[in-house]
Protein backbone atom coordinates (compact mmCIF):
# COMPACT_ATOMS: atom_id res chain seq x y z
CA UNK A 1 0.00 0.00 0.00
CA UNK A 2 1.63 3.02 -1.24
CA UNK A 3 1.37 6.39 1.25
CA UNK A 4 -1.20 7.65 -0.47
CA UNK A 5 -3.18 5.32 0.32
CA UNK A 6 -2.63 4.76 3.65
CA UNK A 7 -3.22 8.76 4.41
CA UNK A 8 -6.64 7.71 2.86
CA UNK A 9 -7.26 5.03 4.85
CA UNK A 10 -6.29 6.60 7.86
CA UNK A 11 -8.28 9.94 6.90
CA UNK A 12 -11.79 7.50 6.51
CA UNK A 13 -11.08 5.60 9.74
CA UNK A 14 -10.38 8.96 11.86
CA UNK A 15 -13.56 10.01 10.03
CA UNK A 16 -15.22 7.20 11.15
CA UNK A 17 -14.05 7.25 14.63
CA UNK A 18 -14.94 10.50 15.11
CA UNK A 19 -18.68 10.19 13.50
CA UNK A 20 -19.04 6.91 15.92
CA UNK A 21 -17.89 9.29 18.49
CA UNK A 22 -20.67 11.69 17.88
CA UNK A 23 -23.03 9.25 17.39
CA UNK A 24 -22.82 7.93 20.95
CA UNK A 25 -25.48 9.46 24.05
CA UNK A 26 -24.26 12.19 25.97
CA UNK A 27 -22.94 11.26 29.09
CA UNK A 28 -24.58 12.30 31.95
CA UNK A 29 -22.19 14.55 34.94
CA UNK A 30 -24.90 13.76 37.29
CA UNK A 31 -27.62 11.07 38.24
CA UNK A 32 -29.30 10.26 40.72
CA UNK A 33 -28.46 6.99 42.20
CA UNK A 34 -25.17 6.57 40.85
CA UNK A 35 -23.98 10.20 42.40
CA UNK A 36 -23.91 10.16 46.41
CA UNK A 37 -25.90 13.24 47.55
CA UNK A 38 -24.12 16.16 49.27
CA UNK A 39 -25.41 16.06 52.94
CA UNK A 40 -24.45 20.08 53.44
CA UNK A 41 -27.33 20.30 50.18
CA UNK A 42 -29.73 17.47 52.24
CA UNK A 43 -32.33 18.57 54.21
CA UNK A 44 -34.52 15.48 56.08
CA UNK A 45 -34.49 12.02 55.46
CA UNK A 46 -33.81 11.47 51.94
CA UNK A 47 -32.78 7.83 50.86
CA UNK A 48 -32.25 7.50 47.16
CA UNK A 49 -33.33 3.64 46.59
CA UNK A 50 -33.22 2.36 42.53
CA UNK A 51 -32.62 6.05 41.51
CA UNK A 52 -35.83 7.26 42.66
CA UNK A 53 -36.43 9.24 45.93
CA UNK A 54 -39.74 9.96 48.26
CA UNK A 55 -40.60 13.39 48.98
CA UNK A 56 -42.96 14.90 50.81
CA UNK A 57 -42.21 18.13 51.89
CA UNK A 58 -40.53 17.30 55.07
CA UNK A 59 -37.27 16.56 52.39
CA UNK A 60 -35.32 17.86 50.13
CA UNK A 61 -31.67 17.76 47.97
CA UNK A 62 -29.80 19.64 45.93
CA UNK A 63 -26.83 19.24 43.44
CA UNK A 64 -24.15 22.11 43.41
CA UNK A 65 -24.23 24.29 40.43
CA UNK A 66 -21.03 23.16 39.18
CA UNK A 67 -23.02 20.17 38.02
CA UNK A 68 -24.42 22.35 34.81
CA UNK A 69 -20.71 23.96 34.05
CA UNK A 70 -21.24 27.62 32.69
CA UNK A 71 -24.79 27.44 31.88
CA UNK A 72 -25.06 28.12 28.44
CA UNK A 73 -25.98 24.90 27.47
CA UNK A 74 -27.20 21.72 29.74
CA UNK A 75 -30.02 19.80 30.24
CA UNK A 76 -32.13 18.64 33.24
CA UNK A 77 -34.67 15.68 33.24
CA UNK A 78 -36.29 13.58 35.49
CA UNK A 79 -39.63 11.20 35.94
CA UNK A 80 -42.18 12.72 38.52
CA UNK A 81 -44.95 10.21 40.40
CA UNK A 82 -47.87 11.00 42.15
CA UNK A 83 -50.95 9.44 43.75
CA UNK A 84 -54.22 9.95 41.84
CA UNK A 85 -55.55 11.69 44.88
CA UNK A 86 -52.38 14.28 45.41
CA UNK A 87 -54.59 16.70 44.99
CA UNK A 88 -56.57 15.99 47.55
CA UNK A 89 -53.93 16.10 50.40
CA UNK A 90 -52.36 18.81 48.71
CA UNK A 91 -52.34 21.74 51.89
CA UNK A 92 -49.07 24.36 50.59
CA UNK A 93 -48.56 27.58 49.63
CA UNK A 94 -46.26 26.65 46.84
CA UNK A 95 -44.10 23.23 45.94
CA UNK A 96 -40.86 23.76 44.30
CA UNK A 97 -40.46 20.68 42.35
CA UNK A 98 -37.09 22.25 41.05
CA UNK A 99 -35.24 25.35 41.46
CA UNK A 100 -31.85 27.06 41.62
CA UNK A 101 -33.19 31.12 41.41
CA UNK A 102 -31.61 33.60 43.47
CA UNK A 103 -33.17 35.87 44.72
CA UNK A 104 -30.18 38.00 45.40
CA UNK A 105 -29.02 38.33 41.83
CA UNK A 106 -32.08 37.07 40.07
CA UNK A 107 -31.20 34.23 38.10
CA UNK A 108 -32.01 30.78 37.45
CA UNK A 109 -35.14 28.65 36.89
CA UNK A 110 -37.94 27.35 39.46
CA UNK A 111 -40.87 25.11 38.52
CA UNK A 112 -43.51 25.52 40.85
CA UNK A 113 -46.77 24.02 42.05
CA UNK A 114 -49.59 25.79 44.08
CA UNK A 115 -52.37 24.63 45.53
CA UNK A 116 -54.78 24.51 42.36
CA UNK A 117 -52.18 21.95 41.27
CA UNK A 118 -51.71 24.50 38.24
CA UNK A 119 -47.64 24.70 37.62
CA UNK A 120 -45.50 28.21 37.94
CA UNK A 121 -42.14 28.79 36.08
CA UNK A 122 -40.35 31.61 36.61
CA UNK A 123 -37.09 32.91 34.94
CA UNK A 124 -34.59 35.05 36.63
CA UNK A 125 -37.29 35.72 39.03
CA UNK A 126 -39.86 36.79 36.13
CA UNK A 127 -43.13 34.64 35.99
CA UNK A 128 -42.74 33.16 32.45
CA UNK A 129 -45.28 30.84 32.30
CA UNK A 130 -48.36 30.07 34.45
CA UNK A 131 -52.23 29.71 34.88
CA UNK A 132 -52.72 31.63 31.33
CA UNK A 133 -50.87 28.68 29.33
CA UNK A 134 -52.22 26.38 31.28
CA UNK A 135 -49.31 23.96 32.29
CA UNK A 136 -50.58 21.05 33.00
CA UNK A 137 -47.60 18.77 34.16
CA UNK A 138 -48.97 15.58 34.65
CA UNK A 139 -50.85 14.42 31.32
CA UNK A 140 -51.50 11.10 29.42
CA UNK A 141 -49.09 8.55 31.40
CA UNK A 142 -51.13 7.04 34.21
CA UNK A 143 -50.13 3.81 36.10
CA UNK A 144 -52.39 2.16 38.47
CA UNK A 145 -53.28 4.67 40.88
CA UNK A 146 -50.03 6.53 40.35
CA UNK A 147 -50.09 9.79 37.56
CA UNK A 148 -46.23 9.83 35.96
CA UNK A 149 -44.55 12.38 33.70
CA UNK A 150 -41.34 13.32 32.00
CA UNK A 151 -39.83 16.51 32.46
CA UNK A 152 -37.01 17.69 30.73
CA UNK A 153 -35.18 21.33 30.95
CA UNK A 154 -33.35 22.29 27.65
CA UNK A 155 -30.44 24.76 28.02
CA UNK A 156 -29.29 26.16 24.26
CA UNK A 157 -27.33 29.34 24.39
CA UNK A 158 -29.02 30.21 27.54
CA UNK A 159 -32.32 30.43 26.38
CA UNK A 160 -34.44 27.53 27.88
CA UNK A 161 -37.08 24.88 26.61
CA UNK A 162 -39.45 22.47 28.78
CA UNK A 163 -40.74 19.57 27.65
CA UNK A 164 -43.68 17.12 29.24
CA UNK A 165 -42.98 13.43 28.19
CA UNK A 166 -40.42 14.19 25.06
CA UNK A 167 -43.59 17.25 23.46
CA UNK A 168 -42.61 20.90 23.52
CA UNK A 169 -44.42 22.57 26.53
CA UNK A 170 -42.47 26.86 26.07
CA UNK A 171 -39.68 28.12 25.19
CA UNK A 172 -38.55 31.01 26.96
CA UNK A 173 -36.04 34.18 27.55
CA UNK A 174 -32.89 33.72 28.36
CA UNK A 175 -31.68 32.31 31.96
CA UNK A 176 -28.96 33.93 33.54
CA UNK A 177 -26.00 31.64 35.28
CA UNK A 178 -27.35 30.86 38.37
CA UNK A 179 -24.39 30.13 41.96
CA UNK A 180 -27.58 28.78 43.36
CA UNK A 181 -27.50 24.61 43.71
CA UNK A 182 -30.37 22.89 41.74
CA UNK A 183 -33.15 21.75 44.46
CA UNK A 184 -35.53 19.37 44.51
CA UNK A 185 -38.51 18.82 46.66
CA UNK A 186 -38.62 22.56 48.87
CA UNK A 187 -41.94 23.43 50.40
CA UNK A 188 -43.78 26.41 51.83
CA UNK A 189 -45.68 24.29 54.18
CA UNK A 190 -45.28 20.13 54.97
CA UNK A 191 -45.83 17.62 54.60
CA UNK A 192 -47.83 16.96 51.60
CA UNK A 193 -48.48 13.25 49.88
CA UNK A 194 -45.09 11.82 49.18
CA UNK A 195 -44.77 11.75 45.24
CA UNK A 196 -41.66 9.98 43.72
CA UNK A 197 -38.65 11.78 41.93
CA UNK A 198 -37.13 9.35 39.29
CA UNK A 199 -33.98 9.49 36.19
CA UNK A 200 -32.84 12.45 37.45
CA UNK A 201 -30.09 13.06 34.97
CA UNK A 202 -27.74 16.35 34.60
CA UNK A 203 -25.90 17.33 31.62
CA UNK A 204 -23.72 19.77 30.83
CA UNK A 205 -24.57 20.58 27.16
CA UNK A 206 -28.30 20.28 25.66
CA UNK A 207 -29.82 17.02 24.87
CA UNK A 208 -33.06 17.61 23.11
CA UNK A 209 -35.70 14.90 23.22
CA UNK A 210 -35.45 12.35 19.90
CA UNK A 211 -36.96 13.80 16.90
CA UNK A 212 -37.21 17.36 17.73
CA UNK A 213 -35.71 20.04 15.30
CA UNK A 214 -33.29 22.16 17.73
CA UNK A 215 -32.85 24.98 14.55
CA UNK A 216 -36.83 25.79 13.79
CA UNK A 217 -37.56 28.97 14.50
CA UNK A 218 -39.91 29.45 17.44
CA UNK A 219 -41.69 32.56 19.93
CA UNK A 220 -40.25 32.39 23.14
CA UNK A 221 -41.95 33.88 26.13
CA UNK A 222 -40.42 37.09 28.47
CA UNK A 223 -42.00 37.64 31.67
CA UNK A 224 -42.22 40.80 33.72
CA UNK A 225 -43.61 42.98 36.14
CA UNK A 226 -47.58 41.82 35.61
CA UNK A 227 -47.14 40.35 32.44
CA UNK A 228 -45.56 37.49 30.23
CA UNK A 229 -45.20 37.90 26.50
CA UNK A 230 -44.38 35.66 23.55
CA UNK A 231 -41.92 37.28 21.07
CA UNK A 232 -40.03 36.70 18.09
CA UNK A 233 -36.74 36.39 17.54
CA UNK A 234 -35.58 39.38 15.44
CA UNK A 235 -33.11 38.83 12.38
CA UNK A 236 -33.66 41.34 10.43
CA UNK A 237 -33.70 45.02 12.20
CA UNK A 238 -35.35 46.54 9.35
CA UNK A 239 -38.31 45.21 9.49
CA UNK A 240 -41.22 46.64 10.91
CA UNK A 241 -42.82 44.95 14.44
CA UNK A 242 -46.28 44.37 15.44
CA UNK A 243 -47.72 43.29 18.69
CA UNK A 244 -50.99 41.30 19.05
CA UNK A 245 -53.03 41.97 22.72
CA UNK A 246 -56.06 40.06 23.43
CA UNK A 247 -57.51 37.46 25.33
CA UNK A 248 -58.78 33.84 24.12
CA UNK A 249 -60.62 35.35 20.93
CA UNK A 250 -57.08 36.88 19.90
CA UNK A 251 -55.91 33.31 20.21
CA UNK A 252 -57.84 32.32 17.46
CA UNK A 253 -56.66 34.92 14.73
CA UNK A 254 -53.45 36.12 15.98
CA UNK A 255 -51.65 32.72 13.64
CA UNK A 256 -53.03 34.45 10.54
CA UNK A 257 -51.81 37.55 11.04
CA UNK A 258 -48.44 36.05 11.59
CA UNK A 259 -48.79 33.77 8.97
CA UNK A 260 -50.12 36.98 6.21
CA UNK A 261 -46.62 39.22 7.86
CA UNK A 262 -44.25 36.37 7.41
CA UNK A 263 -40.82 38.17 6.22
CA UNK A 264 -42.67 41.52 5.65
CA UNK A 265 -42.47 42.13 9.88
CA UNK A 266 -42.40 40.62 13.16
CA UNK A 267 -45.48 39.54 15.20
CA UNK A 268 -45.23 38.96 19.07
CA UNK A 269 -48.07 38.19 21.09
CA UNK A 270 -49.65 39.47 24.70
CA UNK A 271 -52.03 37.72 26.56
CA UNK A 272 -54.14 40.22 28.40
CA UNK A 273 -53.23 43.95 27.28
CA UNK A 274 -53.69 45.59 31.02
CA UNK A 275 -56.65 45.02 33.21
CA UNK A 276 -58.43 47.80 33.12
CA UNK A 277 -60.59 47.12 35.84
CA UNK A 278 -61.65 47.88 39.13
CA UNK A 279 -58.14 48.77 40.97
CA UNK A 280 -56.26 47.59 38.38
CA UNK A 281 -55.20 50.70 36.03
CA UNK A 282 -56.37 53.25 38.22
CA UNK A 283 -53.03 55.47 39.38
CA UNK A 284 -49.92 56.11 38.30
CA UNK A 285 -48.23 53.14 39.61
CA UNK A 286 -51.20 50.74 38.80
CA UNK A 287 -50.83 47.20 37.94
CA UNK A 288 -51.83 47.87 34.05
CA UNK A 289 -49.65 51.32 33.82
CA UNK A 290 -46.97 48.40 35.20
CA UNK A 291 -48.00 45.67 32.82
CA UNK A 292 -47.87 47.92 29.70
CA UNK A 293 -44.69 50.08 30.49
CA UNK A 294 -42.92 46.36 30.42
CA UNK A 295 -44.69 44.88 27.33
CA UNK A 296 -43.84 48.20 25.68
CA UNK A 297 -40.04 47.98 26.37
CA UNK A 298 -40.15 44.46 24.94
CA UNK A 299 -40.33 46.97 21.31
CA UNK A 300 -40.51 49.25 19.90
CA UNK A 301 -43.85 48.31 17.73
CA UNK A 302 -44.28 49.80 14.63
CA UNK A 303 -48.03 48.82 15.36
CA UNK A 304 -50.33 46.93 17.97
CA UNK A 305 -53.89 45.76 18.00
CA UNK A 306 -55.58 45.77 21.27
CA UNK A 307 -58.48 44.20 23.23
CA UNK A 308 -57.90 44.64 27.27
CA UNK A 309 -59.27 41.37 27.94
CA UNK A 310 -62.97 42.70 27.36
CA UNK A 311 -64.91 39.62 27.66
CA UNK A 312 -63.00 38.72 30.34
CA UNK A 313 -63.65 42.10 32.45
CA UNK A 314 -67.31 42.67 31.22
CA UNK A 315 -69.16 39.57 32.06
CA UNK A 316 -70.17 41.19 35.32
CA UNK A 317 -68.43 39.15 37.63
CA UNK A 318 -67.92 40.33 41.04
CA UNK A 319 -64.98 42.37 40.87
CA UNK A 320 -64.80 43.04 37.44
CA UNK A 321 -65.52 46.16 35.97
CA UNK A 322 -67.88 48.66 37.60
CA UNK A 323 -69.25 50.24 34.59
CA UNK A 324 -69.70 53.34 36.26
CA UNK A 325 -65.97 54.17 36.60
CA UNK A 326 -65.07 52.17 33.16
CA UNK A 327 -65.21 55.15 31.03
CA UNK A 328 -62.71 57.39 33.37
CA UNK A 329 -60.38 54.18 33.93
CA UNK A 330 -60.14 53.95 30.42
CA UNK A 331 -59.62 57.15 28.83
CA UNK A 332 -56.78 57.04 31.95
CA UNK A 333 -55.26 53.92 30.22
CA UNK A 334 -55.46 54.96 26.76
CA UNK A 335 -54.08 58.58 27.36
CA UNK A 336 -51.13 56.08 28.98
CA UNK A 337 -50.84 53.97 26.12
CA UNK A 338 -50.51 56.07 23.99
CA UNK A 339 -48.09 58.25 25.92
CA UNK A 340 -45.76 55.62 26.33
CA UNK A 341 -45.44 55.12 22.58
CA UNK A 342 -46.24 58.21 20.56
CA UNK A 343 -44.66 56.69 18.00
CA UNK A 344 -46.72 53.35 17.65
CA UNK A 345 -49.61 52.88 15.88
CA UNK A 346 -52.69 51.92 17.78
CA UNK A 347 -55.78 49.86 16.80
CA UNK A 348 -58.75 48.74 19.24
CA UNK A 349 -60.74 45.84 19.02
CA UNK A 350 -64.09 46.04 19.80
CA UNK A 351 -65.19 42.58 22.47
CA UNK A 352 -67.37 40.14 20.45
CA UNK A 353 -70.68 38.95 21.27
CA UNK A 354 -71.64 36.61 24.54
CA UNK A 355 -74.28 33.71 23.34
CA UNK A 356 -76.45 31.28 25.18
CA UNK A 357 -75.44 27.74 25.72
CA UNK A 358 -78.91 25.97 24.44
CA UNK A 359 -79.25 22.24 25.41
CA UNK A 360 -81.14 22.23 21.96
CA UNK A 361 -80.92 24.98 18.96
CA UNK A 362 -79.01 27.33 17.57
CA UNK A 363 -77.41 29.36 20.17
CA UNK A 364 -78.26 33.35 20.04
CA UNK A 365 -77.36 36.61 21.89
CA UNK A 366 -77.51 35.89 25.99
CA UNK A 367 -78.65 39.88 27.25
CA UNK A 368 -78.00 38.94 30.80
CA UNK A 369 -74.02 39.10 29.15
CA UNK A 370 -73.83 40.23 26.24
CA UNK A 371 -76.19 43.94 27.18
CA UNK A 372 -73.15 45.01 28.81
CA UNK A 373 -70.76 44.32 26.02
CA UNK A 374 -72.98 46.35 24.14
CA UNK A 375 -72.84 49.48 26.23
CA UNK A 376 -69.19 49.15 27.02
CA UNK A 377 -68.29 48.88 23.28
CA UNK A 378 -69.77 52.04 22.68
CA UNK A 379 -68.22 53.53 25.48
CA UNK A 380 -64.58 52.94 24.28
CA UNK A 381 -65.89 53.84 20.44
CA UNK A 382 -66.08 57.26 22.01
CA UNK A 383 -62.63 57.26 23.80
CA UNK A 384 -60.99 55.75 20.44
CA UNK A 385 -62.65 58.34 18.43
CA UNK A 386 -61.21 60.79 21.20
CA UNK A 387 -57.78 59.55 20.56
CA UNK A 388 -57.86 59.22 16.67
CA UNK A 389 -57.09 55.76 17.48
CA UNK A 390 -59.21 53.61 14.57
CA UNK A 391 -61.30 50.29 15.41
CA UNK A 392 -61.94 46.97 13.88
CA UNK A 393 -65.44 45.75 14.51
CA UNK A 394 -65.46 42.18 15.35
CA UNK A 395 -68.85 42.46 17.35
CA UNK A 396 -70.82 43.02 13.80
CA UNK A 397 -68.92 40.72 11.81
CA UNK A 398 -69.60 37.65 14.61
CA UNK A 399 -73.12 38.61 15.45
CA UNK A 400 -73.27 38.07 11.36
CA UNK A 401 -72.04 33.98 12.51
CA UNK A 402 -74.16 32.40 14.12
CA UNK A 403 -75.02 30.44 11.83
CA UNK A 404 -71.64 28.68 12.00
CA UNK A 405 -72.10 27.24 15.27
CA UNK A 406 -73.85 23.71 15.98
CA UNK A 407 -76.94 23.27 17.32
CA UNK A 408 -76.94 22.85 21.13
CA UNK A 409 -72.99 24.56 21.45
CA UNK A 410 -72.17 24.94 24.71
CA UNK A 411 -69.07 27.50 24.14
CA UNK A 412 -70.64 31.27 24.55
CA UNK A 413 -67.99 33.20 23.45
CA UNK A 414 -64.89 31.52 21.31
CA UNK A 415 -65.27 30.74 17.74
CA UNK A 416 -64.31 28.20 15.26
CA UNK A 417 -61.29 28.43 12.49
CA UNK A 418 -62.94 29.63 9.70
CA UNK A 419 -64.41 32.96 11.89
CA UNK A 420 -61.14 33.68 13.27
CA UNK A 421 -59.67 33.79 9.15
CA UNK A 422 -62.13 36.36 8.77
CA UNK A 423 -61.36 38.33 12.31
CA UNK A 424 -57.61 38.14 10.86
CA UNK A 425 -58.99 39.31 7.78
CA UNK A 426 -60.54 42.73 8.73
CA UNK A 427 -57.45 42.95 11.36
CA UNK A 428 -54.82 42.85 9.11
CA UNK A 429 -55.53 45.57 6.30
CA UNK A 430 -55.96 48.14 9.50
CA UNK A 431 -52.43 46.92 10.85
CA UNK A 432 -51.05 47.25 7.50
CA UNK A 433 -52.60 50.85 7.16
CA UNK A 434 -50.48 51.80 10.40
CA UNK A 435 -47.69 50.11 8.69
CA UNK A 436 -47.64 52.59 5.67
CA UNK A 437 -48.47 55.69 7.44
CA UNK A 438 -45.07 54.52 9.57
CA UNK A 439 -43.04 54.19 6.75
CA UNK A 440 -44.33 57.59 5.03
CA UNK A 441 -43.51 59.18 8.29
CA UNK A 442 -40.25 58.11 8.10
CA UNK A 443 -39.38 59.43 4.58
CA UNK A 444 -40.67 62.40 5.74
Amino acid sequence: MDITMKKLVLTAMACAAAAALQAQPPKPVWELGENPLDPALTKGKVEPTGGAVKLDGTNSFAVPAAALGAQNDYTVEFVLKRPLKFRENLSLDSLRLVSNFDAGKLSGFELQYNPSWSATLGVNGNTIAGGGLNLQLFANTKESGVEATKLTFVVKDKGLMLFRNGLLLLATEAVKPSAAPLTFGEVAKAPVSPYELSGLKLYDTAVFPTGFDAGAERMRIYGGDHYFIQRVEVKDPTLPRILVVGDSISMGYRGFISKHFQGKAYVDYWTGGGWIGNGAAKGPNSDAKRAWTGVLSNGPYDAVSWNAMTLHMWNGAPGRVDEASFPELMEEMTSFVQGSAPNTKFIWIRCTPWRTTPDVGRPGIDPSHNDRIVRLNKAVDKIMAKHGIPEVDLYSLCAKRFDTLPDGYKDALHWNENVSREMADLIIPELEKALAAKREGKGK
